[in-house]
């Protein structure tokens, strides 16, 4: 049985540009992940408003997650007892 060496290096050519993709998607939704956790920790925190929190705001971390909402988001600040 003859062994087509072509065929086999183009095969291990294929599956190794699909682990790469796969890596790829797998690192993308770690860092998205990472985001959602920290929206939400900001979140129960009370620290919302990113005019008065800053990067370190739920809303900060809504909108890295969907840089589309720039602008769009409007946090209600709110102290204690609101």
């Amino acid at each position: 049985m003859a062994i087509d060496v072509s065929t086999l290096q183009a095969a291990n050519q294929e599956l190794a540009h699909t682990v790469a993709q796969l890596q790829c998607a797998i690192e993308q939704l770690q860092q998205q992940q990472a985001l959602q956790t920290q929206a939400l920790l900001h979140a129960i925190r009370g620290e919302w408003d990113a005019a008065q929190f800053g990067a370190e705001s739920a809303e900060a971390y809504v909108v890295a997650l969907n840089p589309a909402l720039q602008g769009k988001v409007n946090a209600v600040p709110f102290g204690p007892g609101g």
